[in-house]
């Protein structure tokens, strides 16, 4: 008995010594995290309050409230020397209490909210992966990729106190709240969003081929209902002269718009196809450099476009990957069609910087969430055919994708030839590419075979 206490109590000394040890580095671990969020935080408020200083995008929304409040017409007025504001009437209307504080302050409330929208769109989008399946070590190694690929465009809308992170929420957010069955609050939010900015226009087909016909019901409806609101401030005639006046700034059929030229910044399928089947595209700040291979009129112009578009929207049904008026239960489908209509948002529709390409967010946690999946796990080596030249030519494709998409930011002493070719709009068409080839299918087959 003596020398079993003998035994045991060393043991139990060590068990106590190693649970403390433990204890110990958990603590450390978190004191770690701890300082690790609030120098995080630090750095982003120092970017905010340096940001805020700028003359920016937020000036002109800005500058158009105040209009508002003294019955200007806010479509017809050039902000910040040639800029057009191109948001609805009910935007304006609500900056209108924030135009008696000083601008410095109101740009870092915004840029904190962005801030805001930001985290809660990293978090509805982990929402529909399997992330639990990754140890720590992948999932920082995953979370660095996501942060690499988006810093540039994360950048562009913080520096430009832009509005694309706030749309890309309401999407989202409003997409996640008809999942959770709260389909009035995400159709009011998808419809606040069609109504300042259109891009969430696609949402609407997208609800009723998923047999969501209720939320798309109210989403039409709430949209009427947001058009009408700004008459109980303004007016019933003077904000239907606001709704025509920015009609006529927004009119797809403008000649502008067909062109798509006006800006050497601009990027998506109506600038890239102006670019290369119009020889004198009105680009004045086209470097003399040969870049089309056609020289068409406007009107076969206008034809084309339209065609690639619908094309563009036809390809959407590759990605549902279903029979229509059907939902679907699989959260990786879900994000996979939804990847696919962020990443045609920007393209399908005119007048887009290269900050609207946020909108590839979704598409690049997909894709990068799959190649770890898939093609970093050992096991699966022996199930996929030819498995080691899948994995470098994606690898390979996706390093091409980052350097199209952000060599504004990598290096930009060569931005006139980017901006002269397109580089980012070709970025984004090759994701569309490999997004098509890395159907979420495959993920399940991938299970299914080790099982």
């Amino acid at each position: 008995m003596q020398c079993y206490e003998e035994i045991i109590l060393p043991n139990r000394a060590f068990n106590c010594l190693c649970i403390l040890q433990f204890n110990l580095l958990e603590s450390l671990k978190n004191i770690k995290h701890k300082w690790a969020y609030v120098s995080g935080a630090i750095i982003v408020l120092l970017i905010i309050l340096l940001e805020a200083k700028e003359r920016n995008d937020f000036d002109i929304f800005f500058a158009a409230s105040k209009d508002l409040l003294q019955r200007k017409n806010i479509y017809a007025i050039s902000y910040n020397d040639f800029y057009h504001y191109y948001y609805d009437v009910l935007f304006a209307l609500l900056l209108v209490p924030f135009t008696f504080l000083p601008l410095y302050f109101v740009k870092i409330l915004w840029l904190c909210a962005n801030v805001f929208f930001v985290v809660r769109l990293w978090k509805i989008l982990l929402q529909y992966l399997p992330i639990k399946d990754f140890n720590d070590k992948t999932i920082f190694v995953f979370n660095g990729l996501v942060f690499l690929f988006m810093l540039r465009f994360l950048r562009d809308n913080f520096h430009l106190a832009q509005l694309t992170i706030f749309i890309l929420y309401l999407i989202l957010e409003g997409l996640h709240l008809i999942q959770i069955h709260r389909k009035f609050s995400g159709a009011l939010l998808i419809a606040f969003g069609i109504n300042v900015k259109l891009l969430p226009l696609l949402m609407l087909p997208y609800l009723m081929y998923r047999n969501e016909w209720k939320a798309a019901l109210y989403v039409v409806f709430c949209s009427i209902a947001l058009l009408c609101i700004p008459i109980l401030f303004v007016g019933l005639d003077f904000n239907k002269m606001l709704l025509l006046a920015r009609w006529q700034l927004l009119n797809p059929n403008n000649a502008n718009h067909i062109l798509d030229t006006t800006e050497r910044s601009f990027h998506s399928l109506t600038t890239l196809l102006s670019t290369l089947l119009v020889k004198d595209c009105g680009d004045v700040y086209a470097l003399p450099i040969r870049r089309n291979i056609a020289n068409i009129s406007i009107e076969k112009l206008s034809m084309v476009i339209n065609v690639v578009r619908f094309s563009f929207a036809l390809f959407a049904i590759y990605f549902l990957q279903t029979f229509p008026f059907k939902n679907t239960d699989s959260n990786i489908q879900k994000l996979y069609e939804l990847s696919y209509l962020c990443l045609a948002t920007p393209l399908i529709f005119p007048h887009q910087q290269p900050y609207a390409f946020l909108f590839i967010f979704p598409a690049v946690v997909y894709l990068l969430f799959y190649i770890i999946q898939v093609y970093f796990n050992p096991e699966n080596q022996k199930l996929i055919p030819n498995f080691k030249i899948k994995k470098i030519v994606l690898l390979i494709l996706l390093c091409l994708v980052y350097f199209l998409t952000n060599s504004h930011f990598i290096l930009g002493v060569f931005n006139n030839y980017y901006n002269h070719f397109k580089t980012l709009t070709y970025g984004i068409l090759l994701l569309v590419i490999i997004l098509a080839v890395c159907s979420p299918k495959q993920l399940l087959d991938v299970e299914e075979k080790k099982l």
